[in-house]
């Protein structure tokens, strides 16, 4: 009989594994206080996904995961972390207009002109 850690070094259960951290990376932004509900509720909208097969997977009950479900998961983690550092990017523009120093206005804006080039278009043309 397998024990608990060698089911766990099974590629099922890495896939497994990496499909939860995935579909945590989807629900970010999460605020300080929120339910973990309201995270799984939002997950599941921007994946599109089920709400219980979000479920499942947030907590580790799927006994597997799709190769079309792990890549929908792994396109939409990608697409969380670029709107992330988009965000951010406006919000260090937004911050240095309203700072005195020209040259710090000028770099951010070219980082998010740069930024935005790259990966605007992939941005706009990815679809579940």
């Amino acid at each position: 009989m397998a024990t608990t850690t060698q089911a766990l070094n099974t590629p099922a259960a890495s896939s497994i594994d990496e499909a939860r951290a995935l579909i945590r990376q989807c629900a970010e932004p999460c605020k300080a206080g929120e339910l973990v509900k309201e995270a799984i509720f939002r997950a599941s909208r921007r994946l599109e996904m089920p709400l219980s097969r979000t479920r499942d997977i947030w907590y580790g009950d799927a006994r597997r995961i799709d190769a079309n479900e792990m890549d929908r998961l792994r396109r939409g983690a990608e697409e969380a972390k670029i709107a992330r550092a988009l965000a951010a990017l406006e919000f260090l523009n937004d911050r240095a207009v309203a700072s005195s120093s020209d040259e710090a206005i000028k770099q951010l804006r070219a980082a998010l002109l740069a930024f935005q080039r790259d990966y605007g278009r992939r941005l706009a043309s990815s679809a579940f």
